[in-house]
């Protein structure tokens, strides 16, 4: 008998039987779990049945399996008992890779793939934005917090990619995470080095536990924003990549050009020395007061839909819808456009000019020209 390592916590159990691939509603290319075939004795051939059908594939007649059909045994307790990918509703016949030396195997280890990877990520986030803060703290500098969010980010994305069957799909989402992340640590990475630091650590990062609050806000804000890239990276089996997949990554690269070309627009504006101390409405800027803001929700909204586009169980397409949900909360209602706006207000809410562009101009979603004025969200 095979000896058993301790079964996962209630928890976890909880977590896997919503999310898994064996919870209700998990679609079209739900296959109920296989069993090892069992030796059956050995009968008279039917009429017309050819040498080669699949009624032979397993010891008929008392014949072992050819070596080169045998399955190799899936140490991996929890993944898919044939350890195969399931593309567009047929199984590929590839087996899953071994978990790798970086695999989230390693972190939470005999466990099912989806408690790995949604396990795995949040370990992995939080032991970087830990390692992150004691170096900030004991150097008290904010400059490694931009650099290690986009680090958790990257890392948590392509680590749970590397546990996972690796299907297109899961390396499209991966792919896209990974994509964003790079832009915008580079264009932070940049922003920290021309600025000399952010005033909004000023004073918490001489304070180590209120400096590690903030390091253990951003863990959480990588993990759920990144949250659909863990959930199909945790799928053993999915469908084919479809029409829902390519309008999903239309408007995620929609979303990064928008995003992408309002930064480099404010960053060129506030490089002029002409507009020192002005408000920038030039530009994206002149439709939207919060151009990437509103690209960066577009994002998402197409990572989710990626997510979406897998056919999953119902557990997993609404958990998939929380991180879009979580991120235009965030730059609506909490750290984005509230900060932005009240300090826009201090600094020009006296002039008329600025009266005239806040009243004319949506706060998020760009006003087309030639709609006039318009008071958006």
């Amino acid at each position: 008998p095979r000896s058993h390592s301790r079964s996962p916590t209630r928890g976890m159990r909880a977590l896997f039987s919503l999310l898994g691939p064996g919870a209700s509603g998990f679609g079209r290319d739900r296959k109920p779990a296989r069993q090892e075939p069992r030796a059956r004795p050995s009968s008279p051939r039917r009429p017309g049945s050819s040498p080669g059908s699949s009624s032979a594939s397993f010891s008929l007649g008392g014949r072992s399996p050819s070596p080169a059909f045998a399955r190799r045994p899936n140490r991996a307790r929890g993944r898919d008992d044939a350890g195969r990918t399931a593309v567009s509703g047929r199984s590929s016949g590839l087996p899953v890779r071994p978990p790798s030396s970086v695999s989230m195997n390693a972190l939470i280890p005999n466990q099912p793939l989806m408690a790995q990877s949604l396990g795995g990520a949040f370990v992995l986030d939080m032991a970087i934005q830990l390692v992150g803060w004691a170096a900030a703290a004991t150097l008290q500098t904010e400059k490694f917090y931009d650099l290690f969010g986009s680090l958790a980010f990257a890392s948590t994305a392509i680590t749970s990619f590397v546990s996972s069957p690796q299907a297109p799909r899961q390396a499209l989402i991966t792919g896209m995470v990974c994509a964003w992340t790079a832009r915008l640590g580079a264009f932070l990475a940049r922003r920290v080095l021309r600025d000399g630091g952010d005033s909004r650590f000023d004073e918490v990062k001489r304070r180590p536990g209120m400096f590690l609050a903030y390091w253990l806000i951003q863990g959480a804000w990588v993990w759920v924003t990144a949250l659909p890239c863990f959930l199909i990276n945790g799928l053993t089996s999915q469908s084919g990549l479809h029409a829902g997949d390519y309008v999903s990554l239309a408007l995620w690269l929609f979303g990064i050009a928008i995003e992408t070309a309002a930064d480099v627009q404010k960053s060129a504006f506030k490089a002029d020395p002409a507009n020192r101390g002005r408000f920038i409405d030039v530009g994206l800027w002149s439709v939207s007061r919060h151009p990437n803001y509103f690209g960066e929700i577009l994002v998402w909204l197409g990572v989710c839909g990626v997510a979406l586009s897998a056919n999953a169980s119902v557990g997993v397409s609404v958990a998939a819808l929380a991180s879009p949900a979580f991120v235009t909360l965030l730059l609506t209602k909490v750290s984005g456009i509230p900060i932005l706006e009240k300090s826009a207000d201090e600094r020009w809410g006296s002039e008329a000019k600025y009266q005239e562009y806040k009243r004319n101009t949506p706060c998020l979603v760009p006003r087309l020209p030639g709609l006039g004025s318009a008071k958006a969200v």
